[in-house]
C-alpha cells in the first residue's frame, strides 16, 4: 500500500455543505498531520437545489427534514466565501478552493455563475439525482423492477454524458455514484458491463476536453465496499488515453479526510498510473506515484 504522505485529497466537504460539519480549519490540520500535500475543500453548490425550498414551492415546515436538507446552497457557499477569504492556512500544506458542481445542467444560469467565481482552483462535476427526480439516496430500489433500475440507470449514464458535452468543471467526480445505494445498500446486482459502451464515451468526452476523472473512495468504507467508478472503468479511462486522476475521499467530517486516498493511489498505480494530481487555478499539477 502506498503511504498516504505526499498525496492530495481532492474533495471533501467541511461545515458549508448541508450535509457536512467541522470547520475547515480542522480538515487542513487533519491533513496536515496525515502528512498530505495538498487538501482541497469542495462544498457542495448543488444547482437545481441552490435557493431555499420554499422558492421551489416545498412547505420547509411540513417537509420532513431530510428531504429540504440540500435545499438553499447559495446561503452555505456564501457563508463559506466568507470565512475562506480569511482563512490562515499553515506553509506547510497546500490548500485547493474548490466546490462540488452538482446538477449543473438543471439549473445551468446558475452553474455558469459558479464556474466564473475567480477564487476557485477546482470544480468537481457530480451528478446526485436524474432530471425531474430525488437524489439517489432517497429511491426505495427495493420497490423497483430490475426494467425500472435499468432505465434509471440509463438516464443516469446519459446525463452524465450530457453534463461531460457541457464541460463546466474539471474533474468528473464518482462516476457510478447511484451504485452506492442500489449495490450497496439494497444490494441488488447490477451488470455494468451494460454501459461499458457509455461510460467509453463518457471518457472519450473528458479526455478530448483536457478534463480528467477522480478515484473516490468514500465507497470503500459504506456497503458498496469498492471506489467509484471500480477499477474495471477506471482501466478502461486509462485504456482510451485519460491521464488526469484525482483522489477523493469525499468526507463529510474532519476526522475522514484522507480516508482511503493511500488505497486509491495504490488502485491508480495498479491501473497504469504512474501520477495522480491535484488543482491549482484549474491547472493540474502532478505527484508520483511511481
Amino acid at each position: 500500500m502506498l503511504d498516504i504522505k505526499g498525496l492530495a485529497d481532492c474533495h471533501t466537504h467541511c461545515m458549508f455543505s448541508p450535509d457536512a460539519q467541522d470547520e475547515p480549519i480542522k480538515h487542513i490540520f487533519k491533513a496536515k498531520e496525515l502528512g498530505l500535500k495538498a487538501l482541497a475543500i469542495t462544498d457542495h453548490c448543488e444547482c437545481n437545489t441552490w435557493f431555499e425550498a420554499e422558492y421551489y414551492g416545498i412547505d420547509s415546515s411540513a417537509a420532513e427534514k431530510d428531504d429540504i436538507i440540500m435545499y438553499n446552497c447559495k446561503k452555505f457557499h456564501e457563508n463559506g466565501n466568507s470565512v475562506l477569504d480569511k482563512l490562515e492556512i499553515p506553509d506547510d500544506i497546500e490548500f485547493i478552493r474548490g466546490i462540488e458542481l452538482g446538477q449543473p445542467l438543471q439549473a445551468q444560469d446558475i452553474a455558469e455563475q459558479l464556474i466564473s467565481e475567480p477564487q476557485l482552483d477546482i470544480i468537481l462535476g457530480s451528478l446526485h439525482n436524474n432530471k425531474d427526480m430525488p437524489d439517489f439516496y432517497y429511491l426505495k430500489y427495493d420497490e423497483m423492477s430490475s426494467a425500472q433500475i435499468k432505465k434509471l440507470l440509463d438516464d443516469y449514464f446519459e446525463q452524465v454524458l450530457e453534463m461531460c458535452r457541457w464541460g463546466g468543471f474539471d474533474i468528473l467526480s464518482h462516476l457510478t455514484y447511484p451504485l452506492r445505494y442500489i449495490c450497496g445498500k439494497y444490494k441488488i446486482r447490477v451488470d455494468l458491463s451494460v454501459y461499458r459502451d457509455i461510460c467509453a464515451e463518457i471518457f472519450k468526452t473528458v479526455i478530448v476536453s483536457g478534463k480528467g476523472i477522480e478515484i473516490n473512495t468514500s465507497g470503500l468504507f459504506n456497503d458498496l465496499n469498492d471506489t467509484m467508478p471500480p477499477k474495471g472503468l477506471v482501466m478502461l479511462y486509462k485504456d482510451l488515453g485519460g491521464e488526469i486522476i484525482t483522489l477523493g475521499s469525499d468526507a463529510h467530517c474532519s476526522a475522514d479526510v484522507g480516508q482511503g486516498i493511500s488505497r486509491g493511489a495504490e488502485l491508480a498505480k495498479e491501473c497504469g498510473f504512474g501520477y495522480i494530481a491535484y488543482y491549482r487555478r484549474h491547472k493540474p499539477d502532478f505527484i508520483s506515484i511511481k
